[in-house]
């Protein structure tokens, strides 16, 4: 499901775009869909839930009084359940600041656990009472005299702290979400998505193409178990996310490309750090992670027809000797071409970065922006890169972005993944490295050099990490 499915009323446009602010935009953007599957993972959740239903009954639209017939009561719970879980496991995400999207289409829930008429009831009811905040949707419009926007949004729910203090006091909380619900994870219907902008995926010959690929992965690691002696880390499959298709009609889905890992939650092991995912077990093996070092600059160097010189590292003496002094360096210029143009200010992506060093055990006081002005870095790194002067500008007759990088490293993954099935070994993608059985670490690492350089002509610098134990 893609947010240009909504059917709420144009009229409520105005409570998202143009006013709602950038910076509130971003996180709305990357709410997560609500599955409405989860159900109480205890007798204890179970109380609280049922009490919290009959609390909260759903609204008599006729009288306006609560809707108390007994015969539905357990409905109404199983979709007060399935949407509470949801809402913390938004949270628990911690991507979209607690934002959930939420279909408001009739269709959607057909011969799902919770029904349309039960999740309308809830939606309302806990946002009569305060439970709940959203931002209304709107569809798409495609008439040349109607003013709508041409992509829609569906709507967005976020639990209050009213929610979340009556959550609270009964042992529920975003941290123990997955503790207190049994979450059914499903796939998603279609394994070729687009995103921002999001878009229906068009069933073209290329697209069908596309979605074979994927689901040859997806059967094919079926057929492996993937385990992990001391975390709970689930796969159910992959989707390949492709971006910035602002016209269907031209659109040659060249932007993005990467593989992302489903259910798209803690559980998921694109999102362990990396000394966790090298506990993992592929049919009980141990594993070990092949990195491609600097892949985006090394791709940009080779656009630029020069090679990147990544002895001892692309990154290393930039800004000083420390590895903090690396950290920095790496993130100005990775967030350069994410950003389009070189960053001159620290500003929304400070806490991004000190939430990454906080993932490499760095304290929380480690970074200070005041020791890293801008300029300062800036004229350091080109220094070191002059090319980077060239990002922002046309290269080999046009302007490229960070969706074309993505891509291009997109498709040497796919490929090495290819090659290595083909000879009857899983691989698991984590964006710019692949993870692989111990044993079959030469062969994976010929292969993704290989193929780097067959869709580059750059030879990259390989990093691997093996586990401790």
């Amino acid at each position: 499901m893609t947010d240009n499915t909504d059917d709420t009323t144009l009229t409520e446009r105005t409570a998202w775009e143009p006013k709602t602010p950038k910076e509130e935009r971003e996180a709305l953007d990357k709410a997560p869909l609500a599955t409405l599957r989860a159900q109480p993972a205890n007798a204890q959740v179970a109380a609280f839930v049922s009490g919290l239903a009959q609390r909260y009954r759903r609204p008599n639209s006729a009288k306006g009084k609560s809707y108390a017939r007994d015969k539905t009561l357990m409905k109404h719970v199983t979709a007060v359940a399935a949407f509470v879980a949801d809402l913390l496991a938004a949270i628990e995400s911690d991507r979209s600041e607690g934002w959930l999207r939420c279909s408001l289409r009739k269709s959607d829930y057909t011969n799902q656990r919770v029904t349309w008429r039960m999740f309308d009831a809830v939606r309302q009811a806990f946002a009569e009472a305060g439970l709940v905040e959203h931002k209304p949707g709107y569809p798409p419009s495609y008439q040349f005299d109607n003013p709508g926007p041409m992509v829609g949004k569906l709507t967005r729910y976020r639990a209050t702290s009213l929610l979340l203090a009556a959550c609270e006091a009964h042992g529920v909380t975003p941290a123990n979400v997955r503790q207190c619900f049994q979450f059914d994870e499903v796939m998603p219907s279609e394994l070729v998505q687009l995103t921002s902008p999001s878009h229906k995926t068009p069933n073209t010959e290329k697209v069908q193409q596309l979605r074979a690929q994927v689901a040859e992965f997806n059967s094919f690691l079926a057929k492996h178990t993937l385990t992990h002696p001391q975390v709970k880390v689930k796969h159910l499959g992959w989707v390949r996310k492709f971006h910035q298709a602002n016209d269907l009609q031209t659109y040659r889905w060249d932007k993005g490309g990467r593989l992302y890992s489903y259910p798209q939650n803690a559980e998921c092991y694109q999102r362990l750090g990396e000394d966790t995912r090298l506990g993992m077990r592929i049919d009980g093996e141990s594993v070990v992670e092949i990195d491609i070092s600097s892949s985006y600059l090394t791709i940009f160097y080779a656009w630029c027809d020069q090679k990147l010189d990544t002895d001892p590292d692309a990154y290393a003496g930039i800004l000083g000797p420390t590895e903090l002094d690396r950290q920095v360096a790496k993130f100005w210029i990775n967030a350069s071409f994410g950003n389009g143009s070189l960053l001159t200010r620290w500003a929304k992506f400070t806490k991004g970065f000190r939430e990454r060093l906080a993932k490499k055990g760095f304290p929380p006081d480690a970074f200070d922006t005041k020791a890293y002005p801008m300029s300062r870095i800036k004229e350091r790194a080109l220094q070191r890169h002059p090319l980077l002067g060239r990002w922002g500008g046309e290269i080999r007759g046009r302007v490229r972005g960070w969706a074309d990088l993505m891509f291009v490293e997109s498709e040497v993954i796919i490929a090495t993944m290819q090659e290595l099935m083909a000879k009857g070994v899983p691989s698991m993608p984590v964006h710019d490295s692949l993870i692989v059985q111990a044993s079959k670490e030469a062969l994976a690492v010929d292969t993704l050099s290989r193929q780097f350089e067959t869709h580059t002509g750059a030879v990259p610098k390989l990093d691997v990490s093996r586990s401790g134990f």
